[in-house]
């Protein structure tokens, strides 16, 4: 395989400006706090991506459209816009094609995915596939929007009062013991401490008054 693209150039935002408006599929601005500003997302789906990799620890900060590669393979040209570049702790990263449901895609398409895997095993590139059923199937998604939907931006004085709240409660408590609790932390701090772990919760579970948390000293 030979490569044909220029040098991928991060900064100048999404390779691909989609102007698609059909069902499922429509310009969504996803507000990231990994990356500080709103990620323009293609799909509905694609933003719900967004939040796996906004819990992942392992996720530095991530790009939408990140390049558009060019390529032969074989006597083959093909043209491709991967959904996602995620960079990784230590520098590790990786790009992600986001769809529906792969085996309802065309032929086509699945040739031409299927050939840029192999361009990325050719560069030592890793390249994932999500679907919708991985990506909103489980509880934990829905958890985890839930949080997200809810949470405050990092603010210092009020992570300051959150760590100092810590210390003068016993834990594990309710997250309805919480919210009732007119010294705790407002609603959006909670939620975003749960988000990030320093507050330890089974988040496989729904988001309920009766989830349990936890605080470890380790977190703080």
């Amino acid at each position: 395989m030979v490569i044909t693209s220029q040098e991928m150039n991060l900064e100048d935002g999404p390779a691909r400006q989609s102007s698609r408006r059909r069902r499922q599929n429509f310009v969504v601005e996803f507000p990231s706090l990994k990356n500080g500003h709103s990620m323009v997302c293609d799909s509905v789906l694609e933003s719900a991506y967004c939040i796996w990799l906004e819990h992942d620890p392992q996720v530095v900060k991530y790009y939408t459209q990140p390049h558009t590669f060019t390529w032969m393979d074989v006597d083959q040209r093909y043209r491709y816009t991967p959904d996602f570049l995620v960079v990784l702790t230590h520098g590790d990263s990786y790009f992600t094609e986001v769809k529906l449901d792969f085996t309802k895609q065309r032929l086509s398409r699945l040739t031409k995915l299927d050939s840029f895997h192999a361009l990325c095993i050719q560069e030592g590139w890793t390249f994932k596939r999500r679907d919708q059923q991985r990506i909103t199937g489980s509880t934990m998604f829905h958890t985890l929007n839930a949080l997200y939907s809810r949470l405050s931006t990092y603010n210092e004085e009020r992570q300051m009062y959150f760590y100092y709240y810590l210390q003068q409660r016993e834990w594990p408590t309710t997250l309805g013991d919480l919210v009732q609790d007119s010294a705790a932390p407002d609603i959006g701090t909670i939620c975003y401490n749960l988000f990030t772990g320093r507050l330890v919760a089974d988040l496989t579970q729904r988001l309920t008054v009766d989830l349990v948390i936890d605080w470890e000293p380790s977190h703080a």
